[in-house]
C-alpha cells in the first residue's frame, strides 16, 4: 500500500475530516494528547470508539483550564465516559498536539490545538490559523510515538493520574527504537539540536516561527547571515504586538536589525507554524516546539528533522 504521508494545509484544506474519519475508522486502539481540546467533535468522536470497545488513552494537562474554559467540558466528557487519563504533575506543560491510531498503523501530529479553527479555514487563504498538520504511516515514525507514548504513560516521576487511569500502567507496544530524526523534548533538548544545524546552513534559513524568546536560536540566525547565509522569517504579529511577549520583540527586533527578511500575516487568524526549511541541507524542521526555552527542555513537545 503506498504509505500515507501528507502535510495538510488548513489555509484552503479541511484537515478536520481526515483526523475525524481515522477517528471513526479505528478498530484496535487510540492514543491521544493534548494542550487542550475546546472542538467537541473529537471528543464525542473519541468517546463514541471507547464505547465500541476500542481502547482510547489520553494524556492531558489541566492548567490549561485556566486559559481555555471550554477544555473543562471537554475534559468532564472525556472522564465521564471513563476514558483514562494521565496529565503532566512537573514543570513544563503537555505540548504534544498529536493521535495514534494503533491499528491502521498512522499517526498525527503537529503544533495543531484541537480547537474548533485550527484544522479548518473560515474562509480560504482569508480566515484561518497557519498549521502545518502532519499525517504519516511510515513505520519509523509511527514506532517512535509508540515509544514515547508508552514511556510518559507508564512512568511516575513528573506524571499523575487524571481520571480512570488503571493501577498498574502497562505498556501498550513493544520497545521501538526512536527513530534519529525524531526529537521528543523534555528528554532531548529542541534548541541544541536546532542550533547545531543553524552552524551548520550554509545556503539560506527560512522559518515560520509563532514564538521567539529563546535568544540561542537568534544568535545562531545571527552569525548564520555574518557568514552570508541568507534568513527569512515569517512571525506572528499577535505575539509581536503582545506587551506580555517583550522578548518575542526583542528577539524579532535583534533579527531584523541584523538584516533578516521578515514578514507579518495579513490574513485573519494567527500564524501558528513552528517549521523551519534549511535550503542547504534540504532539511526541515516541524512539530510543536516554539523558540523558547520550556520547549526547548522542560514541556513534553515532538518535533521532527
Amino acid at each position: 500500500a503506498k504509505p500515507a504521508d501528507r502535510l495538510c494545509d488548513p489555509a484552503f484544506e479541511n484537515c478536520r475530516t481526515p483526523l475525524l474519519n481515522l477517528i471513526n475508522a479505528e478498530r484496535v486502539g487510540i492514543d491521544v494528547a493534548f494542550w487542550f481540546m475546546e472542538d467537541t467533535r473529537y471528543s464525542t468522536a473519541l468517546i463514541n470508539r471507547w464505547k465500541a470497545g476500542v481502547p482510547v488513552r489520553v494524556i492531558m494537562d489541566s492548567r490549561a483550564n485556566a486559559s481555555y474554559a471550554h477544555n473543562i467540558a471537554v475534559l468532564d466528557a472525556l472522564r465521564t465516559a471513563g476514558i483514562p487519563m494521565r496529565e503532566k504533575s512537573s514543570s513544563g506543560i503537555v505540548h504534544w498536539k498529536m493521535m495514534l491510531f494503533a491499528g491502521q498503523n498512522t499517526v498525527q501530529f503537529s503544533g495543531a490545538t484541537t480547537s474548533p479553527h485550527a484544522f479548518r479555514y473560515t474562509q480560504p487563504y482569508v480566515d484561518y490559523i497557519d498549521k502545518v498538520i502532519y499525517f504519516t504511516d511510515e513505520p519509523a515514525i509511527v514506532n517512535s510515538f509508540k515509544r514515547r507514548y508508552d514511556d510518559v504513560w507508564t512512568t511516575t516521576s513528573g506524571y499523575r493520574t487524571y481520571a480512570n487511569a488503571p493501577p498498574a500502567l502497562v505498556r501498550h507496544y513493544p520497545l521501538f527504537t526512536v527513530d534519529a530524526r525524531m526529537n521528543f523534548p523534555p528528554q532531548q533538548n529542541f534548541a541544541t539540536r536546532s542550533v547545531a544545524r543553524y552552524n551548520a546552513e550554509t545556503v539560506g534559513i527560512d522559518s515560520i516561527m509563532f514564538r521567539i524568546t529563546d535568544r540561542r536560536h537568534t544568535d545562531a540566525l545571527i552569525a548564520a547571515m555574518g557568514r552570508g547565509v541568507r534568513v527569512r522569517l515569517l512571525v506572528d504579529k499577535g505575539e509581536y504586538r503582545d506587551p506580555s511577549r517583550l522578548w518575542h520583540a526583542w528577539n524579532v527586533d535583534r533579527l531584523y536589525a541584523a538584516g533578516a527578511s521578515l514578514r507579518m500575516e495579513a490574513h485573519l487568524g494567527a500564524l501558528h507554524q513552528k517549521s523551519t526549511l534549511l535550503r542547504g541541507q534540504r532539511m526541515t524542521i516541524f512539530g510543536s516546539s516554539n523558540w523558547t526555552s520550556p520547549s526547548a527542555s522542560s514541556q513534553l513537545e515532538h518535533n521532527i528533522f
